[in-house]
């Protein structure tokens, strides 16, 4: 099988295997401890938590700042200079961790004046970690240099321990604190892990970087920040604005509604990490577009049967308590469908033929999109579990007749 293939074709086969690997496990392992907590926690508390995951996560992208997107190129191009790479993953280390100071200033700050926060003060402090693990997480380097077997074997081991641990650990609602507490263990320690194996067996050493390096890096990655910005605007804002108008009993809907969706989107997105390095390469559009018909009906196909029995789905998963998820799972569902389309009108087209204005600019209008859409929602008072959801799908909508326009102007389909 492998005879006719060149190394680095080989190496791009293991490493898409084990980035698929890894992507299967993150998403199937919140599906294996949800009935779990959900039971031991109840709906509410477990909203609580799913709340401070939503916070949690805006700081994270705030320490990534783009980095493992911009720095993965610079590090990839100049791998066999053992020397500057050093130089680079140095730097983002050092960038990262000095934003991780500001996000923990920050995160304190709105954990002891925001009551609402504060009434759960130690469940945010014990995900501090989750942001360490964010600034020490080497992924971006084995990304580049498409060692992708190591940091997936140590994050599927956190992640296995993080599950072990949990039915260990929570028996009862006051235990929800240890939820992001071990969390946040087992992913420190998987990357404490990964930088040994960098610094032992890749022999990447520490170089203190410059200041004039530090702003270069920041200088590289503030485009990428922007976009990854524009698209935390859409995944995550309507947790937090669930949780702070509505309840976190409905948080709890919400997020089991999301993690059923993100399942349903996992497939084409595996699909588009394949298509977009190659049709990069060979600008074989034509491909993408008969992926996008393979798949749209299959997805057609899948809503349908999601929408008649996702209530059962959602009932062996969680219980009966948890079947007013149904209706956002109904309506959430609609978004795999247009995000399908528009992930593909995306990577593998736009910015693979050279429109990266058009790409970058699809994120941000469709995040300012949304956003005037909740502003008009909380101006008339309507802000509701539904109406929030129906605007995460109106964005996703926007996203994609905005991708088809520019590739019908710039002849790509």
């Amino acid at each position: 099988m492998w005879k006719g293939l060149q190394n680095h074709q080989r190496a791009l086969i293991f490493n898409f295997n084990y980035l698929a690997v890894l992507q299967v496990f993150q998403l199937v392992l919140p599906l294996i401890t949800y009935p779990y907590l959900i039971r031991v926690l109840g709906a509410e508390l477990y909203g609580v938590v799913a709340f401070a995951n939503a916070v949690v996560v805006y700081f994270n992208v705030f320490i990534d700042f783009g980095f493992n997107i911009s720095e993965i190129r610079e590090i990839s191009v100049n791998r066999d200079d053992l020397s500057q790479v050093s130089k680079t993953v140095s730097t983002v280390i050092v960038a990262k961790l000095l934003l991780t100071l500001v996000a923990f200033v920050a995160l304190f700050a709105l954990v002891f004046f925001v009551p609402a926060l504060k009434a759960h003060r130690w469940l945010y402090l014990a995900s501090l970690g989750m942001l360490l693990d964010t600034a020490l997480n080497p992924r971006f380097y084995f990304q580049a240099v498409e060692k992708m077997k190591f940091i997936t074997l140590l994050n599927v081991g956190a992640r296995l321990l993080f599950l072990v641990m949990i039915f260990v650990a929570v028996k009862a609602p006051e235990d929800y604190v240890l939820v992001p507490l071990l969390t946040s263990i087992g992913a420190v320690l998987s990357s404490l892990l990964g930088l040994a194996i960098m610094g032992l067996h890749y022999r990447v050493r520490f170089k203190l970087p410059s200041l004039s390096g530090l702003k270069q890096a920041l200088v590289n990655s503030l485009p990428f920040f922007g976009s990854r910005v524009s698209v935390l605007a859409i995944n995550k804002t309507n947790v937090v604005l669930i949780g702070s108008f509505l309840g976190y009993t409905e948080v709890a809907y919400y997020d089991l509604a999301e993690k059923l969706v993100s399942v349903m989107k996992m497939p084409f997105n595996i699909f588009n990490q394949v298509l977009y390095p190659n049709v990069s390469k060979t600008k074989n559009v034509a491909l993408v577009v008969k992926t996008i018909r393979f798949l749209l009906g299959a997805y057609v196909l899948g809503y349908f049967l999601v929408y008649l029995g996702g209530g059962w789905a959602i009932e062996k998963l969680a219980g009966g308590d948890l079947l007013p998820a149904f209706p956002v799972l109904r309506i959430l569902g609609v978004s795999a469908l247009t995000e399908l389309v528009s992930v593909f009108l995306g990577a593998p087209m736009l910015l693979a033929m050279g429109y990266k204005k058009a790409f970058n600019a699809s994120i941000i209008w469709g995040s300012l999109f949304y956003l005037t859409w909740v502003l008009f929602l909380w101006l008339f008072g309507s802000l509701g579990l539904y109406s929030l959801t129906f605007a995460t799908v109106a964005s996703s909508s926007f996203i994609m007749i905005y991708r088809l326009f520019y590739c019908r102007k710039y002849k790509l389909l």
